[in-house]
């Protein structure tokens, strides 16, 4: 019996001082979260930060917690995703690394109008919206 490998990558829910979340649009046309695989030597801190302000530009941003953990295996590999939550202030000039071809802001109500990588993606994002609603009462 051999054992499943596993590589562990990571992405963010970053929020903006309005609320909004920032999605990318992956060159595929499909959006997702800023994040990505952990290089050898790497800790998750830096691995978070730098694969943030490759695919974005943003150096400075906050790390609030982990807000989801899951697993998926493929035919050859397994893979593990951690989402943090995190937040920025300011005006922010985004400049997109060339794995994406456009960027936005979101709001809870704008989800439906975006197609995805995996639909697990959406319900993350939905589940901070839904946690922030319960915080505001």
């Amino acid at each position: 019996m051999s054992h499943q490998q596993f590589f562990i990558t990571q992405n963010i829910i970053l929020k903006n001082r309005d609320g909004k979340v920032l999605l990318l649009e992956h060159m595929t046309g499909k959006w997702l979260l800023p994040g990505g695989k952990i290089n050898k030597k790497e800790g998750w801190l830096d691995g978070l930060r730098r694969e943030v302000e490759e695919e974005t530009g943003i150096k400075d941003f906050s790390i609030e917690r982990i807000i989801d953990v899951d697993s998926w295996v493929d035919e050859e590999q397994g893979y593990y995703i951690v989402t943090f939550l995190g937040s920025v202030s300011g005006n922010l000039e985004i400049v997109l690394s060339d794995e994406h071809k456009s960027y936005a802001w979101a709001g809870e109500n704008d989800l439906e109008s975006y197609e995805f990588w995996n639909e697990k993606i959406r319900k993350r994002v939905c589940k901070i919206f839904k946690a922030h609603k319960k915080e505001e009462k």
